[in-house]
């Protein structure tokens, strides 16, 4: 990567730089949203990001001009979203802000769904649950539980109401927080990255989750997708990731900051004591945010295999999955499997009651060996699946079922 020379904003001793918002008072810029509408001749780049005139979101009113954001005169409290469009994706000219996201914070990216309405996502703080563990060095000074919200938009500036869509379930310590759904749409519905927060150690990584609707979010394993490195390397603390990830081809990449250090002193007793913790000592909260050092790295991922069922018992004992009811009649039914050295997969095909199909059982299949992104399943000899099939029961050891698919055999010319 390059950084081209711009003339937008100047830095002293710098008439070109590659930065294309301004910085008034110190200010910052974080969480653009990027979306394109090719049917936007003139202005087809549009981009939702949080500003704020100074670095603590509030405004010292000593320098004339210093409560603006982006060029846009305002009180102190111009904290927050704002939208802007651009011809070509570099010159951007503001339109309307802050928008009112309720319950929304600065942990927020926003993505355009094909019929127009926009969707964000973004950090809410719900009470603490009954039986928290109290983390007293957690920045977060209210001991709140950081989760998920989302929010929709038939235009990108009136929004609904927030709704919680992903928090703690009874996997997770109860340290654990989230602050990111960064989700891409696939066959079915959606895969997303997920920012875990482990607030006793001050770190975060990254972890899979999917949904079907956007609201309902799952985790296939909770353990990372992207674990931190030592600390002290890039990504040993933090990881922050981009807005979405990128399929190309046969991979999935994800953009994110490595940043070397944690989130916040574990303890720092120069600010004021705000929590008492067993055996009577008092510890103090870090105010604001440390600085991050790191640099911008790439993950990727098999676009089709970023997570499997397999056995949880291993070795030579076979497993069993059964998929739900679904439309399978005089369709081939094809899998991504890999099976290692000694395993294999078969499958049957049962009827709407869960009975095996004659001709279509265990006995009948034809093993999968090896290792195929599209295998398709045989019963002795038969292809396409009879029309009284309606579920398919997979048996397989020593082997990883990435998917499968039951398609419409194409027509004969």
């Amino acid at each position: 990567w390059y950084r081209p020379m711009l003339s937008f904003v100047t830095w002293p001793g710098h008439p070109k730089t590659n930065i294309l918002l301004d910085f008034d008072s110190g200010g910052t810029a974080q969480y653009a949203s990027v979306l394109i509408d090719p049917a936007n001749k003139e202005e087809p780049y549009e981009m939702f990001i949080f500003r704020s005139p100074s670095r603590n979101g509030t405004v010292s009113l000593e320098k004339e001009g210093s409560n603006k954001v982006g060029f846009l005169p305002g009180p102190p409290e111009k904290y927050g979203l704002y939208r802007y469009r651009s011809k070509d994706g570099k010159d951007w000219k503001l339109k309307e802000g802050p928008l009112e996201i309720k319950g929304g914070t600065d942990v927020c990216y926003i993505y355009r769904q094909p019929d127009g309405h926009y969707v964000a996502y973004f950090k809410v703080y719900p009470p603490r649950e009954p039986g928290d563990r109290i983390i007293p060095y957690d920045v977060n000074a209210k001991q709140l539980q950081r989760r998920v919200g989302r929010a929709t938009s038939p235009d990108g500036t009136h929004w609904s109401d927030t709704t919680v869509v992903f928090g703690r379930d009874f996997r997770d310590p109860d340290f654990a927080q989230f602050l990111e759904i960064c989700p891409i749409p696939v066959t079915g519905g959606y895969v997303a990255l997920i920012n875990y927060y482990d607030a006793a150690l001050q770190t975060m990584c990254l972890q899979f989750a999917a949904s079907r609707d956007g609201l309902q979010w799952w985790r296939p394993d909770i353990r990372p997708a992207l674990p931190n490195q030592p600390l002290g390397d890039y990504g040993g603390g933090l990881i922050w990731q981009m807005h979405q990830p990128i399929v190309e081809k046969d991979r999935m990449y994800v953009y994110y900051s490595g940043a070397e250090g944690i989130h916040s002193a574990i303890v720092d007793t120069r600010f004021q004591p705000q929590i008492e913790v067993p055996g009577g000592s008092v510890l103090g909260f870090r105010k604001g945010t440390l600085p991050y050092y790191g640099a911008l790295c790439r993950a990727s991922w098999e676009v089709d295999r970023l997570w499997a069922l397999a056995s949880v018992v291993g070795g030579p004992m076979p497993v069993e999955a059964v998929t739900r009811s679904r439309e399978l009649g005089q369709r081939e039914i094809a899998v991504n499997v890999r099976a290692k050295k000694g395993g294999q997969l078969r499958a049957e095909l049962l009827d709407s009651v869960g009975k095996p199909v004659p001709g279509y059982t265990l006995a009948d299949s034809e093993p999968v060996t090896g290792d195929h992104r599209r295998a398709t399943l045989v019963w002795a000899g038969k292809r396409l699946a009879p029309m009284q099939a309606s579920k398919i029961r997979f048996v397989f050891n020593r082997a990883f079922l990435y998917g499968y698919e039951a398609a419409a055999k194409p027509a004969s010319h």
